[in-house]
């Protein structure tokens, strides 16, 4: 039986859901059929296949049935073990395996610390720009959020305190600050060692948690590794998400979140799927002692590869006036254009023309950002960066061209 928009039984759906949009589906193998700079997927061709079949038939032998079981409450204790050792030895994260909950990706972790402190009406904070899937999250939520500013050295912390204290003189404590401090999703940009201390400083004093996400923390190609916020703070405001999908491999829907145990525990409660991808956890938990660490490397060198070819093209192609970041690591770079393109508006014509990228409207809780895009150069080969830029500059030239603006640069 289908059912249409005049349903009877759309008047049975809950506020939340009759304010959902519509379905939007997408198929990550057509993006293979473009130049795509849209998605944040890893590299195609350096997903580690082979060892992954390895670690399956190894882990199977060595499991047996219980790989293909129910498992444990808060995800594979042998994973959450190696993850553990990892945190602490590369990112000083001390945690034992009772705050540290696997879950099917961070996004998982992020929704279920959501769904634990978020009761519709309530305030967020998050950056602005942000990750679209955390727009959407918060919406889903019924979270009033707010937008932070981002400049180049990451969280505006100025904004941050400023508003902080507006909601206090109205009466509202907002629930947490969403952070991506490391090579942030969209813009690329890492907050300083400064702001970090100073936003755990402000969650203290105005008593907010910190969600700091970060998927990103492996891949650095240049610059110092800086602390993550949960390292910093000892005061337990903070939970740490992250994954292993921008090395591993996304289709593991594997990640994590760290936090004080008795947060840890609520949000296991609210997670009801009977132990989260215990094949695949099995399968990560064989593969990571021999083969992470390797293939971390290998991943930056070709992601650093990719983000300077695109520096380059954009440097040659785009017109005056652009400008766009240069991130230290992560998948992105964030372009903002003179006033008048719509970024948005002008994506179809991109597509026709064979190239995809992420409109900026879509990383701004209050849909703005009708002027920005993001670039993503993690899944387009190294010889498709060139001709898509170069197409895209094209664009944006005829773009302003018919905007009357005059373009300099070649």
């Amino acid at each position: 039986m289908s059912v249409t928009s005049t349903s009877p039984f759309e008047t049975l759906l809950s506020r939340r859901a009759q304010d959902l949009p519509g379905l939007r589906v997408g198929d990550p193998r057509k993006s293979a059929e473009l130049i795509s700079f849209f998605a944040g997927f890893p590299d195609r061709d350096s997903l580690p296949k082979e060892s992954v079949i390895a670690a399956t038939k190894s882990s199977l032998e060595r499991e047996g049935e219980w790989a293909l079981q129910y498992g444990h409450g808060l995800g594979d204790r042998k994973l959450a073990g190696l993850l553990s050792d990892k945190l602490d030895r590369d990112f000083g994260i001390r945690a034992d395996v009772d705050q540290l909950l696997i879950t099917a990706g961070a996004s998982q972790a992020i929704g279920l610390a959501i769904d634990m402190l978020v009761d519709h009406g309530d305030v967020v904070l998050t950056e602005a720009p942000t990750w679209m899937g955390a727009v959407r999250m918060f919406s889903n939520a019924g979270a009033r959020a707010i937008g932070i500013p981002v400049d180049e050295h990451g969280t505006n912390v100025k904004a941050l305190e400023s508003t902080l204290a507006d909601l206090k003189s109205q009466g509202i404590t907002p629930k947490f600050i969403y952070v991506i401090p490391n090579f942030q999703n969209p813009s690329g940009v890492s907050t300083t060692l400064e702001r970090r201390k100073r936003i755990i400083e402000l969650a203290q004093e105005y008593g907010t948690f910190i969600f700091e996400d970060d998927a990103y923390a492996d891949l650095r190609y240049s610059g110092e590794k800086i602390p993550p916020l949960y390292a910093l703070d000892t005061s337990g405001t903070t939970l740490y998400f992250s994954t292993l999908s921008k090395t591993l491999g996304a289709g593991m829907r594997l990640g994590w979140v760290v936090a004080h145990p008795s947060l840890i525990a609520k949000m296991a409660v609210l997670k009801v799927d009977g132990s989260t991808n215990v094949f695949g956890a099995h399968v990560a938990a064989e593969w990571i002692p021999e083969h992470l660490d390797d293939h971390i490397q290998r991943l930056i060198g070709i992601y650093r590869t990719r983000r300077d070819l695109m520096l380059d093209a954009l440097a040659k192609h785009f017109p005056e006036g652009a400008t766009w970041t240069t991130p230290e690591g992560g998948f992105f770079i964030w372009v903002t254009l003179p006033e008048g393109v719509d970024t948005t508006a002008m994506a179809p014509q991109a597509r026709e023309r064979g190239v995809e990228y992420l409109p900026g409207k879509t990383c701004f809780v209050d849909g703005s950002g009708e002027c920005m895009l993001r670039l993503s150069y993690s899944f387009a080969r190294d010889e498709e960066i060139e001709p898509g830029i170069r197409i895209l500059g094209e664009i944006i030239k005829g773009e302003l061209a018919e905007s009357g603006h005059n373009q300099k640069r070649a």
